[in-house]
Parts: C-alpha cells; structure tokens; sequence
C-alpha cells in the first residue's frame, strides 16, 4: 500500500508540473501573439513608394481590356493594390468602393491592382468592377515593382506626372479629394 500511495503522489506532482509548463506555454503563446499583431503593418509604415516618389514605367491591361500606363494617368489616379490571401484587403474593401465613389473623374481615376492568378482573384475583381478600372497581375508583375508595392492593402494617391502625392496601408491615411 506505501508504494501505491507513493505513485500516487509522484503521478500527482508530475500532472502538477504538466499543468505549470502548459500554463507557462500559453503564457509565452499570449505574448509572441501580441508581438506578432504590433508587427504588422501599422499607420504610417511604408508599404510602397512615399510622397515625392515617383511611379516606375508600366503597361497592363484593365479586366474591360483598357490598356492604362503611367503615360495614360491624367489628373489624381487613386491606386489600390489588394490581394485575395489578404484578411485586411477583404476588411478595407468596402470603404474603398465606398470612397471612390466620390472621387473627381469617377472610375476613371481609380486603378484598383488585384495581385493574384484570375481564379483566385474573381470575388474580388467582381466587388471592385464598378469602383474603378481592375487590373489583375501576379506577384512581382511590373505594376507592382513599379510603385514598389511591399504588402496588401497598399493605396496611392498620384498625379499626372507619375508622383507619388499620398501613399499608406489604410485609406484614411491618404487625402483623397472628394467631387464637388
């Protein structure tokens, strides 16, 4: 019976010591999750070419099959870069097509850039079609590297000359100009 009760005791102690290491786990989980989430992209993170910068050559063809190109940007262009694998593009979609809609020259003057294959990218270019001309291009296409787009959602706001005026990860960052 002593040893029983000795077994006991020391099967005791080590569910005791499990439960300590699973508390201290989800403890250390806790922490590298909120590190993670304040390393994501925040306000005022550059997550492609800033004010001043100017937008690289580039041709592509919208969804309608007009060919647009940094030549053919006239006035403010609003440009949205979005992805189909990206969570924040799904949550930021409905106040773009919501602010666009008032946006000097209509559709006209947004580019909205879906970057992934077109089966991936249907649902999306589908929200975006009557909110401004769509652009589909895979990863690394040169639209992309031509206004050095580094994560999704990425707008910009960019005049005439191919310049950057305005540029963020959130849309409220940008002073989009609304039609009088």
């Amino acid at each position: 019976m002593p040893l029983l009760v000795t077994w006991l005791s020391l099967l005791s102690m080590l569910c005791l010591l499990n439960l300590l290491f699973t508390f201290g786990v989800i403890r250390r989980l806790r922490e590298h999750t909120s590190q993670l989430a304040s390393q994501r992209n925040t306000r005022g993170e550059r997550v492609m070419l800033g004010p001043g910068e100017q937008v690289g050559d580039f041709v592509a063809t919208t969804t309608r099959g007009l060919e647009i190109s940094r030549a053919s940007l006239v006035g403010l262009t609003l440009v949205g870069f979005f992805s189909p694998h990206c969570p924040a593009c799904q949550e930021r979609l409905p106040s773009f097509v919501t602010r666009v809609a008032s946006m000097p020259g209509g559709r006209a003057q947004v580019i909205a850039v879906v970057v992934g294959s077109a089966e991936e990218t249907v649902q999306l270019q589908a929200q975006l079609a009557d909110a401004a001309q769509v652009v589909v291009q895979p990863d690394q296409s040169d639209l992309v590297r031509a206004f050095g787009v580094r994560g999704f959602p990425a707008f910009a706001l960019v005049d005439t000359d191919g310049t950057v005026l305005d540029s963020g990860y959130h849309l409220d960052d940008i002073q989009v100009p609304v039609a009088s």
